[in-house]
Parts: C-alpha cells; sequence; structure tokens
C-alpha cells in the first residue's frame, strides 16, 4: 500500500520516475504518436513512432512529417492537417503503409486566438479491424442475400434488423420492423412457445430450432424457426437472432402426395384383391382337373381386363395430380405426366 500511496499525486509520480514524466507517457503508447507545430515540424514524438518509422524518437524531431511519413517534400493532396487548418477540429484518414492499414489522426493545437499552433499526429494500426469489417461486410452480404429469411432481434425481442428475405416473408421492411416484437405474426396460441425457447436461448441454450406457424395478410404460414443467441467482442448476449424457413408449399406439396398415395391405394386394394382370390381360384380349379387349361385362359382374359382398367384408373389420377393446382415438386410432376 505504501507504494502506492506514494504515486497518488503528479509530483510524486515525477519524482519516483526520475526523469522526464511526459516522454515516458508518450513511450509507454503503444500507438506513434509526435507533437509538430504549424508548419510540421516534429517537436516531439514517442519510442513507436520511431519503430514505425524506422528512426530513433530523437531522430524525428527536426524534421518534416510529411517527410518521414510519406516520403514527400510537402502536404499530401487531403492531408488531415492541412484540413484541420480551416476545420478547427479533428481529421483523420486511413492509409497503408508498410504492408499494414493505419488510421492518421490530427488533433489541432489552437492558440488563444482559436489559430493552429500545431498538433498532435496519432497513428493507429488498424489493420485487424479493417479485416474484421471486411469480414463482416462479406457475411452480412451472405446473410443479405440468403434465402433463409433472417431476423435479428434486441434480449427483450424487439426487431432491429432483417433481410431482405425476411422482409418478403413478413409483408414489410426494416424501417416498418423496427420496435415491432418478433411475435408480432405469431398466433397467440403458439407465443408462449417461443417465449419460452427465447428465454432458454438467452439463459444459456447454444441454440433452438422448432416448428410453428406465422400470420401474414391473413394466411397461416408454417415455418421452421432457429434461434440463437448473438455475442458481441465480449462475448456477453447482445441480442437474438432468429432463421426462419416458409416450410408452406413442402408441407402442402406433402399433403398432395400423402391424398395421392390414399387414393391410389383405394384404387387398387380392393380390385388387386378380387383379382389375385380369383387366380388363386383358377390355379386351384386346374390343378384338380375340376377345369380345363382353355377354360383356365378364358377366366384369366377376363382378369386381365381387370387389371387393364385398374392401370388405366391410376393413369387417370397421375394426370389428374399432374395437372392439378397442388403445389407438388416439380419432379413428381413430370413423372406423374409420364414426361
Amino acid at each position: 500500500m505504501r507504494a502506492i500511496d506514494e504515486g497518488r499525486s503528479l509530483e510524486a509520480l515525477e519524482e519516483r520516475s526520475g526523469e522526464d514524466l511526459w516522454q515516458r507517457v508518450f513511450d509507454a503508447i503503444e500507438d506513434p504518436i509526435f507533437i509538430q507545430n504549424a508548419s510540421g515540424v516534429i517537436l516531439r514524438a514517442n519510442r513507436a513512432a520511431g519503430a514505425l518509422l524506422g528512426l530513433s524518437a530523437e531522430a524525428l524531431v527536426g524534421r518534416f512529417c510529411y517527410e518521414v511519413v510519406h516520403g514527400t517534400a510537402s502536404f499530401i493532396e487531403g492531408c488531415p492537417f492541412v484540413r484541420s487548418w480551416a476545420s478547427r477540429r479533428r481529421e483523420s484518414y486511413t492509409l497503408f503503409m508498410h504492408d499494414r492499414w493505419y488510421r492518421v489522426t490530427i488533433d489541432p493545437l489552437l492558440d488563444a486566438k482559436q489559430d493552429v499552433a500545431g498538433a498532435i499526429h496519432i497513428i493507429t494500426d488498424v489493420s485487424e479491424i479493417k479485416r474484421i469489417d471486411e469480414l463482416r461486410s462479406h457475411l452480412a452480404a451472405i446473410l443479405e442475400t440468403s434465402e433463409e429469411a433472417i431476423v435479428g432481434t434486441a434480449l427483450d425481442g424487439r426487431i432491429v434488423s432483417m433481410n431482405a428475405s425476411a422482409q418478403r416473408l413478413f409483408g414489410f421492411d426494416s424501417a416498418g420492423a423496427q420496435g415491432r416484437p418478433v411475435t408480432d405474426t405469431v398466433p397467440d396460441e403458439r407465443k408462449d412457445e417461443w417465449n419460452a425457447a427465447i428465454s432458454r436461448v438467452i439463459g444459456g441454450d447454444a441454440g433452438k430450432r422448432f416448428e410453428s406457424e406465422i400470420v401474414v395478410g391473413g394466411e397461416r404460414l408454417e415455418i421452421s424457426v432457429g434461434i440463437s443467441r448473438v455475442l458481441d467482442e465480449r462475448g456477453v448476449v447482445g441480442g437474438i437472432s432468429f432463421m426462419i424457413h416458409d416450410l408452406s408449399a413442402q408441407r402442402r406439396a406433402e399433403r398432395a402426395l400423402v391424398a395421392y398415395v390414399t387414393e391410389a391405394s383405394l384404387r387398387m386394394k380392393v380390385p388387386l384383391g378380387a383379382v389375385s382370390e380369383e387366380v388363386d381360384r383358377v390355379t386351384a380349379l386346374l390343378a384338380g382337373g375340376a377345369i380345363t387349361p382353355l377354360e383356365a385362359v378364358a377366366i384369366l382374359k377376363v382378369q386381365k381386363t381387370h387389371l387393364d382398367q385398374i392401370a388405366r384408373n391410376l393413369a387417370d389420377l397421375d394426370r389428374a395430380v399432374a395437372n392439378s393446382d397442388g403445389e407438388i415438386p416439380e419432379a413428381y410432376r413430370r413423372f406423374f405426366a409420364g414426361e
């Protein structure tokens, strides 16, 4: 505690440092920094500035800023320091140098008349930030063009963003969705299911997927919903994402195909059973000598006629399905049409 107490005043800290405190402060900062006068001549620089520019901090003093940073004989076009002469406020730009991206920031030093007397020149390595921003932009483009409807909400479930597919699904744009509960279009009897799933995800579940329904334009749509947490850079839950897939067409197709299979089964079961029984009976009679082969052939021809009629009935059903308004897969429709 005594060591901490000794540093409580600036004077004590200066005394303990044994040298120029402000230079030590400069050198403790990892961003390259130097102070320059109104002409751009460097008056003071930190160790990081020297390391970046390939000179010692002392060797930078007395050099023009544009000379050591850009290797030019005058201020570059659009120089933030020159812009600060007019704006009297912070100016900055991004610079690619030594295979890295840097953010160069100028904070003008104003005299009593509010004229620029010099500036603090800060160079910050933003390569990693730029890489992350580019990655995020790429991911954002993927999400925006995804066929899946993707909705982002705050922790209270209120919409903050949605992609184009979500706008098409819900029938309103991002601006119109802002602040609306994500359960706004969920039928009342399904809201508890959604709220429970959201609570579980926020509480620690990695993710939750379930099937549900929404009502859009008076039409009830069957959907699949995936809910996940959105973590910020601290790893703390900052929001929720919803990935929604419209199952309505798929479910209608499934019901249409089930109806077809059921109808086909009904059309075949009884007549095929009768034909099978008749063939068994004829076989037994022929084996026992009760009928002649010619009589057996005559009976089987009748059954063949029955089988042909069953085939025609199924062909009629196939055509009816192929030409119906039912949303069956196109491959099945072509099959039923005999293509």
